[in-house]
């Protein structure tokens, strides 16, 4: 039958196409459907970073190796094609809103170590996913294109796509790769009692000519403390731009109705990091705004299995979302094989999600990031990022971040006590207290997309 498959995969993104990539390896017959006409082009910001080479993300030691062009997954046993251009970067800088900055790994010694003491490597997302579009070409995936789907729901048998378009598509499992503002989580009431903590909105531009201290680092300023933070980024892009070096530079808040733009300008051009984008020369703007919502918990309904940020706390990042991807992809091929079309099929899957995110990352953790620019003042973000003398960890997963960050608070914790007492409660928030409570505003100011469309 017409637009009948084994398997419908909902997003052309990492985890979609990965999962499309492993389920035609095995045969089955498979259809992509992406709402964009041209996938590989990246309309949202994206930092575009390897999470990570140097360090354990959902337990796996992922390897780029750049004679072979291959991005490698040993523990979970494969691997990516990507022949793109990639460039290392040595050290993370978070800086207090004034004179401070709290360092993760030695710059210096890392860069003069080469790939050796990279902290990761940026690479371009575009070029990774173009490659991917045609090796499942290639496989024999049918790929439908402006496809913007609407909602999922099992019919007997079979799981039912509706494409705004109007079009239906039949396949015995679908896996939902449709990102962090997935439609078809949405459909299915899968964000029902889900938790909720904010709306996320980055704006900023890819700019070439900075005059950075340190350039091939990704470079974090906390531009503003309080309800809501502003956070600033500098992240290397891994391809130049007329012969020059190109960083995307950002600026993300909770507040959806900021005015963006002025925030950016004001970052850039009146804040003591201005010095940084003198004689800047702005590329191409980009932004995003997404929620920030509790994991899924069985990322599994009638036959739809979600996949990569479509199940996740904020971002899978592209190596936790291939991951998913892959894992989603061939247990639907077992499933098919054993010609068992139920949850228990799949769930291998299941599983893997349940061990290798729900157990071993702690999305509070993650949420943390945001608390301390808002239990804190600018003057206490400034005095604790000067009591940290020591350089941290070179590591660039985001859920270790905060955790060495906390180590290091704990080692500060007497000095503290004698010099600022009134800050020890606040430190002690960082890791008692609820997100609920912490976040109370931000998740009043957001946009809680957990209704049923």
């Amino acid at each position: 039958m017409e637009n009948t498959f084994d398997l419908i995969v909902i997003g052309a993104g990492p985890a979609g196409l990965t999962a499309a990539k492993c389920a035609a390896e095995a045969g089955l017959s498979v259809a992509l459907l992406e709402r964009k006409d041209t996938p590989q082009d990246i309309l949202r910001m994206c930092g575009m970073m390897l999470v990570t080479l140097t360090g354990r993300y959902m337990g796996e030691r992922t390897v780029y190796n750049e004679q072979a062009r291959k991005l490698m997954f040993p523990h979970n046993g494969f691997s990516l094609n990507y022949d793109g251009p990639t460039k290392d970067f040595y050290s993370w800088h978070i800086y207090s809103p004034h004179e401070e900055t709290v360092v993760f790994g030695d710059y210096g010694v890392n860069s003069a170590k080469g790939k050796e003491g990279r902290a990761s490597a940026v690479y371009s997302k575009g070029h990774f996913l173009s490659g991917l579009l045609d090796e499942c070409r290639r496989l024999g995936v049918k790929i439908f294109t402006g496809e913007n789907v609407l909602s999922a729901r099992k019919i007997g048998d079979t799981v039912e796509i509706l494409t705004a378009g109007g079009k239906k598509f039949k396949g015995v499992f679908a896996i939902a790769a449709d990102g962090r503002q997935s439609r078809v989580a949405r459909s299915m009431g899968m964000n029902k009692g889900r938790g909720f903590y904010c709306t996320i909105t980055s704006v900023g531009y890819e700019m070439t000519n900075l005059n950075l201290p340190q350039p091939y680092a990704l470079h974090q300023p906390l531009v503003k403390s309080g309800n809501p933070p502003m956070m600033g980024f500098v992240v290397p892009r891994a391809w130049n731009h007329e012969g020059e070096d190109v960083w995307l530079v950002m600026i993300s808040n909770v507040d959806m109705n900021a005015d963006h733009e002025a925030i950016f300008d004001d970052f850039t051009m009146k804040s003591r990091f201005a010095p940084w984008f003198k004689g800047g020369r702005k590329v191409r703007r980009c932004g995003c705004t997404g929620n920030m919502y509790a994991p899924l918990v069985n990322p599994f309904k009638d036959n739809v299995l979600f996949a990569g940020d479509a199940g996740w706390c904020q971002e899978a990042e592209m190596t936790g979302a291939v991951m998913s991807g892959w894992k989603a992809g061939t247990s639907v091929v077992y499933a098919m094989m054993e010609k068992n079309h139920t949850q228990q099929g799949v769930q291998d899957y299941l599983d893997w999600w349940k061990t290798n995110h729900i157990e071993k990352l702690d999305y509070q953790v993650f949420l943390r990031n945001l608390y301390m620019p808002i239990l804190c003042n600018d003057a206490e973000i400034d005095y604790l990022f000067n009591t940290i003398k020591e350089t941290l960890p070179t590591v660039l997963d985001p859920y270790e971040v905060p955790e060495n960050l906390g180590r290091a608070l704990a080692k500060i914790l007497p000095q503290v006590q004698q010099e600022r007492p009134d800050l020890i409660a606040k430190i002690t928030g960082f890791a008692k207290l609820p997100p609920e409570e912490v976040l109370r505003k931000t998740i009043r100011g957001g946009f809680n997309c957990s209704f049923t469309i």
